[in-house]
């Protein structure tokens, strides 16, 4: 029976879930005024963090271009809204839509911009139930591959914020989209999409019906 050991412990790290923490959803508190802050990582997530390098600290703002292209290789951490999820088991494959962040936020709500440089595939080992689709979610892992302008990154961890904990800014680099996405923004063509207090109808005109978006 001794052969069964090893057997089991390969078993057991296959199984392994991708570490991840889901940000909890809790009434926000409206004050007179608006700060913005830093981007503040969980404990768990600040050892990922800390393995960036400082070009890869900022994703994207209005003074400095970013591309998620061209990144074989290369350790990332990517912020995007969860457009597709297949699963098989535990494997998840989940097309993002990325989204620029220029390493600043609103203190009491996480921001990322609206625009964003396309889609990118993520995998990692996670229950379906944890990454609902239209969250947003920061990806840290590394590209693997590039097929059809899409990365493919192999996630070491993932943060989430389901709706109601996060929102978007107008700010931005010059916006690379996926149009098929674009499309679902009805609040985008007014030019004004922040929210600082969102509800879930301002995620409904942001990226719209979670329904048409469940996994497959």
């Amino acid at each position: 029976m001794r052969w069964l050991v090893p057997l089991l412990s390969i078993a057991c790290i296959a199984a392994a879930e991708t570490p991840m923490d889901v940000q909890p959803v809790k009434q926000l508190v409206r004050g007179n005024s608006l700060a913005t802050c830093g981007y503040t990582p969980v404990k768990q997530e600040k050892s990922y963090l800390e393995k960036l390098h400082p070009e890869e600290q900022a994703t994207g703002s209005f003074l400095k271009p970013y591309s998620i292209h061209g990144k074989k290789g290369k350790y990332v951490s990517w912020f995007g809204v969860v457009r597709r999820i297949s699963s098989s088991g535990s494997s998840l494959t989940l097309l993002v839509e990325q989204k620029y962040f220029d390493g600043l936020t609103d203190c009491h709500i996480m921001l990322v911009s609206q625009s964003g440089g396309g889609d990118f595939r993520a995998t990692l080992e996670a229950d379906p139930q944890r990454v609902p689709p239209l969250a947003l979610v920061r990806m840290f892992g590394t590209v693997k591959d590039e097929t059809d302008k899409i990365p493919q990154v192999t996630v070491d961890y993932v943060r989430v914020w389901p709706w109601l904990t996060f929102t978007f800014t107008d700010l931005g680099a010059k916006d690379q989209s996926n149009p098929e996405w674009a499309a679902y923004c009805k609040l985008c063509k007014s030019g004004r999409v922040y929210m600082p207090y969102p509800t879930e109808s301002y995620y409904l005109q942001m990226l719209g019906d979670p329904m048409e978006f469940r996994p497959r």
